[in-house]
């Protein structure tokens, strides 16, 4: 029997796309210690733009850290809101950290979490993060090759709804994946 040694140094495997993927805040942790992940640090956002300032992101990311955001207002009509969000998954996508160091975003509902994974690919291929948020295409998310799938999951680690909307999101994306493609 032959053992490849570069299997011998990874870590668990990584989730697909949509694979724990929604979590109550309070299982968090627990959701991301199935891969070795740390728990998410909770960023403070800023007053003025309702997100957090990409150096206090950047800085939780540079430690290996998820960070847990509210992402609300950069997915409203808010042109400087929604400016921010796109740096911030520029930042998330291009940190270079690895998995478990990407953004946890506190969402409301699916299509919020749809817009979120989309922007994560534009971010991560050059694309226009704006377009990707306001038009998310979970058909062509879930059509990613298994590895692009399991690499967006480094930019949006886990997202954290309501506890009371858990199963409801989770089927909504669920309900929403093309048949067959269902993660």
């Amino acid at each position: 029997m032959t053992v490849s040694l570069e299997l011998l140094s990874r870590g668990p495997a990584r989730p697909d796309l949509v694979e724990d993927l929604v979590a109550a805040e309070a299982d968090l942790a627990a959701t991301l210690a199935r891969w070795s992940a740390p728990a998410p640090v909770p960023v403070r956002s800023d007053p003025d733009l309702g997100l957090p300032s990409l150096d206090a992101v950047a800085t939780v990311l540079a430690d290996g850290t998820p960070a847990l955001v509210d992402v609300a207002p950069g997915l409203a009509d808010d042109d400087a809101a929604g400016e921010q969000l796109v740096q911030m998954l520029i930042a998330a996508a291009h940190s270079g950290v690895g998995f478990g160091s990407g953004l946890v975003p506190r969402a409301a509902d699916a299509g919020q979490v749809w817009a979120l994974l989309a922007g994560a690919v534009a971010a991560m291929t050059g694309r226009d993060v704006r377009a990707a948020l306001s038009n998310p295409d979970p058909g062509a998310l879930l059509g990613l090759n298994r590895s692009a799938r399991e690499a967006v999951r480094d930019v949006v680690t886990c997202v954290a709804v309501p506890a009371a909307d858990v199963d409801r999101v989770v089927a909504d994306l669920a309900g929403s994946a093309p048949s067959g493609n269902a993660g």
